[in-house]
Order: structure tokens, then C-alpha cells, then sequence
């Protein structure tokens, strides 16, 4: 398609993250000569590098700005703008001001938005982290003396109820489930991360139900199940986020937990002009055979390369289009500790490399027989080798 690749055409990139640079990178790498137009909901440009917010600067107070990914690409920029609708016969895409925008092609990076605990919006002492104003606020309450109360036991809620610990505080974490992250460690692994918070002195209460907070203006104590009351002076709510879909509805394209896309990248009912990257894609992965979302650092940079450059080669009708293979990986830094993890949950769990009661080890995970995934505990250096043998398998 020669126009497309005339300086008249135009890609649309619908939110300003990190997934969504990394695509109009791709773009631009691709020799795209058209107009690169860039939506972002947040006002600030280019994206905050995220994985620090919940270490790093919450210790240290460090200034976030300095953690922004490099931005410096030829690109329209629209910030402060949120997308609220996509017509995909006249491929437009409508803005909360009223305005629109035609494109030749469509980059979805929206994102996910953070989940918030109902009856808590106001409250001046609870607080999320997601944005860089969120880990100032966040920073800002965490005095010396404070009782710091983190619902939510995932990656973000214990990283914060590490560094809080770090800081001196007292801590108690919150989880409906019988451990912390077991939704990425499993039941064989997850114990033994709560060991670890348990030693550094956090307070864990698992397999709860939070039922409110206590206060108006500020909240003192969260509610739980069988009348038992957790006072804190600041409670962080770290119970995940979804993906950001909501300007989608009735677009026609597929829908679930994310936008749906093959191996490719391409949003099913795009007709390959839409491609999706990010926390908010839900594509399908030819090595595990199922689709997967990962809300994860690594995978927002390297999805983001290739669908922009899947976009360009399938407009332009030139170059070569390729399935988005990448095993998914995550890595956690808690207390001293340094988890990795590649690959996916197996049902199957071995200790290849040390025992359970060590402070390093490497955990492989297999489902029928087939190795799917590996956890690196303080062992980077073991990470590449089981990366390798994993997808090696997979592809077997």
C-alpha cells in the first residue's frame, strides 16, 4: 500500500505508556514517513519507569521524574485526553473533548487502571500506587511512627509492605488468599515468602475478608471478617488493577479481559489495522497454546516493539510479520531478596537448584510432565540458562 507509507497516512497510538512509546518507537524504526499521533490520559510526558515506585523511591524519597523512559520521538502529542469511543468502519477514534481522530492504523495502549476498594474514595489516608503523584502522596504519609496497614498480598502489596518495614514501620498485610502471591508462586513457593515477610516483622493476616474501613474524613482500622479491627494510621489498597477496555464497548472488537488478539499482536475484529501491546492486550500465545495477559515491565517494552512494527509491515503490505513468542517475566526485589520468575505455573513443582529452607534456589514448574516455568530466587545468573531450556521445551 504505497500511500500508507507516504507522508499523508497517520497511526493512532491510544495512551501514552510505557507499551504505547515503545510501539510509536517501533514505528518511527519501521521508516513510517506518516503522522504518529499520540492520546494520553496523563498529562505528563514521556511515562514513569513504574517498577522503582514501590521500591526505591518510597524508601528513599527519591524524585520520580528522574525515573521518565525516554520520550524523545517524532510524534503529535495529545495529553490530558482520554479516548471514549472507536468506529471501526469509519476508523475514527472519538476524545472527551468532543474531537476525533481518522487513522490508517490504531495502537490500543490503554493500560489497566487500578483498583480501589469500594466506600474508600475520599479518605485523605488511603492511598494506591500506580502514578507518580500516587508514590509521592504515599511517600509523604510514611513518617516515622506510623502503623501501615497494605491490603492486597500480590507483588505490588508486598513489595510496599517490605520497603514500609525497611522504613522501620509497623505492618500488617491483608490477603483473601491463604498466601501471599500465589497467584505467581503457587502453593509450594508462596509459604515461603511469607516466611520471609514473617521474619522481617510484618503482621500477616491471610484468607480474610476486608469488609470497610473505620472513620469519615480519615480512615483509622480496616473491618474484618469475625469482628477483628486492624488500626493504622495510612492503608494502602493493593488489590490489582483491569484492563483500561471501557472505551471499547460496542466497538466491535473481541473483548476479553483485554482487548483479544492472535499471536501476532492484531485485534480480533481489526482487520490488521488495530494492533493491541501492554497490560491491556489479552493475546494469544502459540508456545503455552492459550492467551495470556501479563501486567509486567518487561513484557509492556517488548510487546510494544513488535506490534508496532507488525502494524507498519501489515499496512505497508511489506516485510515480515511475527508471532509475539516472549515467555513472560516478572522479578520482585523484597527486603534482600531478589525474585525472577519466566515462563508460567506449572501444577508440578521441583526444587532443582537448593532446598526450600535456603536463602537461594531455583524452582521449576511443569504441567503434565512439560517444564512451563522457572523461579530464580537470589540466582540471576540462573535465570537466562532456565529461560532457555523452558522455551526450548515449549517449542519441542
Amino acid at each position: 500500500m504505497e500511500g500508507f507509507m507516504s507522508n499523508r497516512a497517520h497511526i493512532v497510538v491510544v495512551g501514552s505508556s510505557l507499551a504505547g512509546v515503545r510501539c510509536a518507537e517501533a514505528i518511527r524504526r519501521a521508516e513510517f514517513a506518516g503522522t504518529v499521533t499520540l492520546v494520553g490520559a496523563e498529562k505528563h510526558y514521556p511515562p514513569v519507569d513504574r517498577p522503582p515506585l514501590s521500591k526505591k523511591v518510597l524508601r528513599t524519597g527519591d524524585d520520580a521524574e528522574a525515573l521518565r523512559v525516554d520520550g524523545g520521538l517524532a510524534v503529535d502529542l495529545l495529553l490530558g485526553r482520554e479516548a471514549t469511543g472507536l468506529d471501526l468502519g469509519a476508523r475514527r477514534v472519538s476524545l472527551d473533548d468532543g474531537t476525533a481522530l481518522d487513522y490508517d492504523g490504531l495502537v490500543i495502549a490503554t493500560g489497566a487502571t487500578v483498583r480501589r476498594l469500594p466506600g474508600t474514595e475520599g479518605r485523605r489516608n488511603v492511598h494506591v500506587l500506580r502514578t507518580v503523584e500516587d508514590a509521592a502522596a504515599l511517600r509523604a504519609a510514611l513518617v516515622p511512627g506510623v502503623r501501615v496497614a497494605v491490603i492486597g498480598a500480590g507483588v505490588l502489596g508486598c513489595e510496599i509492605a517490605a520497603t514500609c518495614r525497611q522504613l522501620e514501620l509497623e505492618v500488617t498485610m491483608i490477603d483473601a488468599f491463604s498466601q501471599p502471591m500465589l497467584r505467581v508462586l503457587g502453593p509450594s513457593v508462596a509459604p515461603l515468602l511469607a516466611d520471609l515477610h514473617r521474619q522481617r516483622g510484618v503482621r500477616l493476616l491471610l484468607h480474610r475478608e476486608v469488609l470497610g474501613l473505620r472513620g469519615e474524613q480519615a480512615a483509622d482500622a480496616v473491618l474484618l471478617d469475625h469482628d477483628e479491627v486492624v488500626e493504622a494510621d495510612v492503608i494502602v489498597v493493593a488489590i490489582g488493577a483491569f484492563p483500561e477496555t471501557r472505551w471499547l464497548s460496542g466497538s466491535g472488537l473481541e473483548l476479553a479481559d483485554g482487548v483479544a488478539c492472535d499471536s501476532e499482536c492484531f485485534a480480533i475484529g481489526g482487520e490488521r489495522r488495530v494492533v493491541a501491546a501492554g497490560d491491556v492486550a489479552r493475546w494469544y500465545h502459540r508456545l503455552f497454546r492459550r492467551t495470556l495477559r501479563v501486567e509486567h515491565w518487561t513484557n509492556a517494552v517488548s510487546q510494544g516493539l513488535l506490534a508496532g512494527r507488525n502494524l507498519v509491515a501489515s499496512l505497508a503490505e511489506t516485510g515480515e510479520i511475527a508471532a509475539y513468542d516472549a515467555l513472560p517475566y516478572f522479578w520482585t526485589d523484597q527486603y534482600d531478596w531478589k525474585l525472577q520468575f519466566v515462563g508460567a505455573l506449572g501444577e508440578e513443582v521441583r526444587f532443582e537448584e537448593g532446598e526450600p529452607g535456603d536463602r537461594q534456589f531455583v524452582a521449576s514448574y511443569r504441567t503434565d510432565g512439560r517444564l512451563v516455568g522457572a523461579l530464580c530466587a537470589n540466582r540471576p545468573s540462573r535465570i537466562a540458562p532456565w529461560r532457555s531450556r523452558i522455551a526450548a521445551e515449549l517449542a519441542g
